[in-house]
Formats: C-alpha cells, structure tokens, sequence
C-alpha cells in the first residue's frame, strides 16, 4: 500500500472514531444528555487533537524520508540520512540502522564506517546497541582478525539489541580468522537458543567447521550434538515452515548477508543433497 493512501487512511480511521464516540450521545439521547456528557469528558477532546496533531506533524517531518522509501531513492535517502546523522548528530536507533542497511543496499561501506567511527567518538552506548549490525557489515569487508576484534569488545552482550545474535557474530568472526575451535563453547551455547535461525546455523557451523578443526575425540562429541540438534529442528519444521521461517529472518539486514551460509545450513538441515556438477 502507497504511504500517501496510509497517510489519508489512517487520519479518517482516526477522526471517524472519535467523531463516533463523541457524537454517538447526541443521536441516542438527544442534545440534552449530549451536552452534560461533553462537558464532562471535555479532556477527550484535548486527547484527540493531541494525538490527530502529533500523527499528522510526525508523517510531515519525515514525509520526504517515506517518499524515498516507497519510490527506493537510495541515493537521496542516503543523502538525506547523512545529513540528519551527521551534521544534526541524530544517533536514534530507527536513523542508524535505515542509514546502514541503505549504505549496504548502494555498497557503500564509506558510510558505515563513517557511521561506526562517528558513533564511537559522539554515542558509543549507541553503537554498542547496535553492535549486531555493524558487526555483520564488517564481515562483507573480509577481515576476519578485524571482525573478531570488534565483535571481541561486544560479545558480552550487555547494551547490545539482540545479545545472542552477537554471540554468534563473534563465534563466526573466529570461524573465519582460522580459529574455530575457540567458537565451539558459544556455538553450543547459541544451538540452544529459541531462534530458529541463529540455533541451525549454530549447530550447523558447530558440526561441520569447528568439528572438522578439532582432535578425533572433541570431533566425534561435536557432531554427535549438532546432529541431535538437527535431528530436534528438523522434526518441528518441515521444508515449506523452514522456507517461511527464513523468509520471514530476512527481514533483518544482518541475516541477509549470511544468505550463503544459512542456504548451506537449510540444507544440512532438511539433508537435501545439492547435486554434483
């Protein structure tokens, strides 16, 4: 639906209701009760024009920001988000992350770092909050040893918005920096969570990279868990409910860019054997 027919939609469902609610005494019981009731309930009033007024300011401050979305301006979103970051310093958490996952939709990493190095020196409670998102970009850069270091200063989760997910972030930075059986204890951990997603890809990794750089024994004991896990998974989700599943997971910008891992963990879930070129 078209922002400018939610905009009309919304302001008539609004003044619609309250003209209902305000006028139904007037019809039911005449002008007599009417009056006494509105006299009484007058602060009803203040409510809605306070609400209806806050609406429609908010929909016009960032009129030109949903037109851009609706239209996918991304140069000029990315323009305009700039400008609100900074030069008038607004870190809040909608602004930051529309402006990192515009700059990975134009590939511009210029700006997360821009981003990232602005919000350590001004708000570094504000990138830690969204650790999870800066720490998935910094893996599309491939630096492994800087992504660990990163992710390292956030792993604990405190003030971080989805602290399990940053867990794994950092597990998979050392995956990747050649040092997986240090990720081991966290991926077992994460294997464990109510998400469905970050626990396949937890048991995933666990079973197969970090399994496959430990000794004989640890390897056996890895595999024997992950596959429990899947084992578990697989039952409560059928193909079609797995597919929705990761659909719905794509939402979020930091799932995306583990599109190629977590097509690897479907797969490995639901067994489904690629075929040999």
């Amino acid at each position: 639906m078209k922002f400018k027919t939610i905009f009309v939609l919304f302001n008539a469902i609004l003044i619609f209701s309250f003209a209902f609610i305000f006028l139904m005494p007037l019809f039911l019981l005449g002008g007599a009760y009417a009056l006494p009731f509105w006299g009484k309930n007058w602060p009803l009033f203040l409510l809605f024009a306070a609400v209806l007024v806050g609406f429609n300011v908010f929909f016009v401050n960032n009129w030109k920001l949903f037109s851009l979305l609706e239209t996918e301006g991304w140069d000029e979103l990315s323009r305009l988000l700039c400008e609100r970051v900074f030069e008038r310093g607004r870190y809040d958490r909608r602004t930051v992350k529309l402006l990192v996952n515009t700059s990975l939709l134009r590939g511009d990493m210029a700006t997360v770092e821009r981003l990232e190095a602005a919000l350590l020196k001004d708000k570094p409670s504000a990138l830690r909050r969204d650790a999870v998102l800066f720490g998935a970009a910094r893996l599309l850069k491939n630096d492994a040893a800087a992504s660990e270091r990163f992710l390292g200063e956030y792993a604990d989760g405190k003030g971080v918005d989805n602290p399990a997910w940053i867990g794994f972030y950092h597990a998979f930075s050392l995956v990747l920096a050649k040092r997986a059986p240090e990720a081991s204890a966290r991926l077992e951990s994460s294997m464990a969570s109510k998400d469905p997603i970050l626990a396949v890809l937890s048991a995933f990794m666990l079973g197969t990279m970090c399994a496959a750089a430990s000794d004989e024994a640890e390897r056996a004991r890895l595999v024997a868990a992950a596959e429990a896990r899947r084992v578990a998974l697989a039952g409560r989700y059928g193909a079609q409910r797995w597919a929705r599943e990761v659909e719905r997971g794509k939402s979020e910008v930091h799932i995306v860019i583990l599109s190629k891992i977590l097509d690897e963990a479907s797969a490995w879930l639901l067994k489904v054997v690629e075929p040999k070129a």
